[in-house]
């Protein structure tokens, strides 16, 4: 056990007030601070079942709809965009005019460049596309590409 000293025993003595650590009174004077009216408590009341009965909707439609695309292999959430396939591009010693018609056919556009005799050895995937790949041949080989 901790022995106290006089100036212990004086501190305690000099503090204590009669009822003002009375437990009963405490929590009357918290409930009077906190206490909330009775219709502010109902409005919180059915806010929070709300929002709880919205919850529980919310995840047993995201159950709902994984278990569904896990059991059916042919739901599944479509791209926004359909891309082409992806492909690559081998040219070895072809000429300008074969080039930008396997490009156009691919991409489904027109190219088109003044005629001339060069050829291209150069290797192109399709997903960098055509605002890539047309600079390229152009810097290549020092022609003019057009793209309709």
């Amino acid at each position: 056990m901790t022995e106290f000293n006089d100036n212990d025993l004086a501190f305690v003595v000099r503090r204590y007030h009669p009822d003002k650590y009375d437990t009963r009174k405490a929590i009357g004077r918290f409930h009077e601070r906190t206490a909330m009216p009775v219709h502010r408590r109902w409005w919180l009341t059915a806010a929070a079942a709300a929002a709880s009965i919205v919850l529980v909707f919310a995840a047993g439609y995201g159950i709902h709809s994984w278990i569904r695309s896990e059991a059916d292999p042919s739901v599944q959430e479509q791209p926004a965009l359909q891309q082409a396939p992806s492909r690559f591009f081998v040219f070895e010693e072809a000429p300008v005019e074969q080039v930008l018609q396997e490009l156009s056919d691919f991409y489904h556009c027109t190219l088109t460049a003044p005629p001339t005799e060069k050829r291209l050895t150069a290797t192109f995937s399709s997903e960098d596309g055509l605002d890539v790949i047309v600079p390229l041949i152009e810097a290549a080989l020092d022609v003019k590409i057009t793209v309709e």
